[in-house]
């Protein structure tokens, strides 16, 4: 992702500019590569004056650390998805950086993606009438590939797949129903022989406050070939009228007894083509979005209470799951 972040920063963003690159293995041969400096701690990216804010694209327990102290140098913050493995070390980014005044915003790319984003624009201008049902499926037949590179994913502290990829669906159907979670019901197990990972399956039910009602299947081990288009799929059913999006092809408009086409994602193989412009499109839009929400000191596009609330309903979820009961939010 530092990887990606970067390409979006040097070749699209405007308003702004890749300074220097801090963390990890492949962080000198990134900032070669982009012609940029390279920090050999984030103490010291922290301490330049001439970094404004920072990008934080790391594993997934160690947001909350980095973020409280950019906001102690009075560093601006976007922090990639989950914004931290817990409720409680959301509210401790949230507290430093509002104590700081600065920006703390939450990479959610899936509002950012073409069909979704149009998804949403067809909602608010009343298109399927008054959203009533949102179905959400994310299934593969692998969580990640597993080598020494990805070792840091096996880490239990890093919360494993089902708040990696949890984060992404409970985001983006809070965002179609325009509504916060109400209750939460939720199954999360494995399956397969490799334990390694944790919570590789997940079935959920959600009731929103305004009444809008919700599943999701999540599912890492499918057996191949998986069912077709089902990476990121949603259906959102209205009152007069149905989305079906899918967020990596096509988006369609069921309604007066007809399904028309909206728009379709142009294709890109993320695997082997991870810098294609039409997938980099949702990471520098957002990027973009940062930029111009600091500068023209306008409210957040996705503040970190947005990124708090995608955390507490995978939280909410597993305690569901362990109780075998329905939990209700806030927790």
């Amino acid at each position: 992702m530092g990887r990606t972040y970067a390409e979006g920063l040097s070749k699209f963003n405007k308003r702004a500019k890749l300074v220097a690159i801090s963390g990890g293995k492949r962080a000198p041969g990134l900032a070669s590569a982009h012609n940029v400096d390279y920090e050999e701690s984030y103490d010291k990216l922290l301490s330049r004056p001439d970094i404004d804010a920072v990008l934080i694209a790391t594993p997934h327990a160690a947001h909350v650390d980095q973020t409280v102290r950019a906001a102690e140098h009075g560093k601006h913050v976007l922090v990639e998805k989950p914004m931290a493995t817990s409720v409680e070390e959301c509210d401790k980014m949230i507290n430093a950086c509002q104590k700081a005044g600065v920006y703390l915003e939450v990479i959610q790319t899936l509002r950012f993606r073409g069909t979704p984003s149009r998804a949403k624009d067809l909602i608010d201008q009343g298109a399927i009438g008054e959203v009533r049902m949102i179905q959400g499926q994310s299934l593969f037949t692998q969580y990640v590939a597993i080598d020494e590179s990805a070792a840091w994913i096996l880490d239990p502290k890093q919360g494993g797949a089902f708040l990696d990829m949890g984060v992404h669906n409970f985001d983006i159907m809070r965002h179609l129903a325009g509504s916060d979670v109400k209750r939460v019901f939720s199954n999360v197990t494995s399956f397969g022989p490799d334990k390694r990972i944790p919570d590789q399956t997940a079935i959920t039910q959600l009731v929103m406050e305004n009444g809008v009602i919700c599943s999701h299947w999540m599912c890492h081990e499918m057996p191949p070939p998986n069912i077709p288009d089902a990476m990121h799929r949603y259906v959102v059913v209205g009152s007069k009228g149905i989305l079906d999006i899918d967020g990596y092809g096509k988006l369609m408009l069921g309604k007066d007894n007809k399904w028309e086409l909206i728009w379709t994602q142009p294709t890109f193989d993320f695997i082997k083509d991870p810098l294609n412009p039409a997938r980099l499109y949702a990471f520098y839009t957002q990027a973009q979005a940062f930029v111009d929400d600091i500068l023209n000191r306008r409210s957040p596009t996705v503040p970190g209470s947005e990124g708090r609330a995608a955390v507490e309903v995978v939280q909410a979820a597993r305690i569901s799951s362990e109780t075998g009961k329905a939990v209700d939010l806030p927790l």
